[in-house]
C-alpha cells in the first residue's frame, strides 16, 4: 500500500497536496480513480488498483497537478489514459461496460507534446456524443453533472427539481452512450438497452 506519507519524489505541488489529503484522504482518492475503472471490465480489481497508482504518482511527478484545478478528475483521465494502453499492449479489443463521463471535466493543465498525443480517446468521443444531446438544459445537466457537480447545486442554480435533474442526466447519459462515436466502445447489450429505454423516454 502506498502511503501519502512516501511521496518524497514529487514535486512541492503534488507533495503538498498529498499532505493535505492525508490518509483517509488518499484512500478516498484511490477509490473514486478505481471506481472510475470499473468500465474497463478486462482489468481484474488488483489491475485497476495498480493503474490507480501508477496514474497517481505519474501525475505528481509530472508537476503539472495544479490541486486548485480539479485534480481527481485528471487523475482519474490518466488512470485511463493508462488502462487503455495496457489493453492494447495486451491486443485486446478494448470494450467498455459503460462510459464514466467524469472524464468530461475542464481540467485545465497544461501536457507534454507526448502525452497529449496519447490523450484518452473516449474522452473526446463522449465529448463530441454530449454535443449530440438537442435540449441545451438537459445538455448542460449532463455535462455539470459528468463533471460531479452535485446534484443538489445543479438543481438549484436551474431552478429545477433534484428529480428532473437526476430524470435529465439518465436520460443524457443514455445518449451520450448510444451516440455512434461512442456505441463502438460500449457493449451491444448495453447499448440496445440504452437506446430502447432513451426511445421510450423521448417518446413520453
Amino acid at each position: 500500500m502506498v502511503s501519502p506519507g512516501h511521496g518524497g519524489g514529487q514535486p512541492d505541488a503534488g507533495r503538498a497536496y498529498l499532505e493535505n489529503l492525508g490518509s483517509e484522504g488518499y484512500e478516498e482518492l484511490r477509490r473514486k480513480v478505481i471506481a472510475s475503472l470499473g468500465c474497463f471490465s478486462q482489468l481484474n480489481p488488483d489491475e485497476r488498483a495498480d493503474v490507480t497508482t501508477e496514474a497517481v504518482f505519474m501525475v505528481l511527478r509530472s508537476g503539472l497537478l495544479d490541486p486548485s484545478k480539479q485534480p481527481v478528475a485528471y487523475i482519474k483521465t490518466t488512470a485511463r489514459r493508462l488502462a487503455l494502453e495496457k489493453l492494447k499492449r495486451a491486443g485486446g479489443t478494448v470494450l467498455m461496460d459503460n462510459v464514466d463521463l467524469s472524464g468530461l471535466a475542464d481540467v485545465q493543465v497544461e501536457a507534454e507534446p507526448d502525452e497529449q498525443d496519447q490523450e484518452l480517446e473516449l474522452e473526446a468521443r463522449v465529448s463530441q456524443g454530449l454535443s449530440r444531446i438537442a435540449s441545451p438544459q438537459q445538455r448542460e445537466v449532463t455535462s455539470r453533472m459528468a463533471r460531479g457537480e452535485p446534484a443538489k447545486k445543479v438543481a438549484e442554480s436551474l431552478g429545477i427539481s433534484r428529480q428532473q435533474v437526476d430524470t435529465q442526466y439518465n436520460r443524457g447519459r443514455a445518449k451520450v452512450r448510444a451516440a455512434p462515436e461512442v456505441s463502438p466502445f460500449v457493449r451491444a447489450a448495453y447499448v440496445q438497452s440504452a437506446g430502447r429505454r432513451r426511445l421510450a423516454k423521448d417518446g413520453e
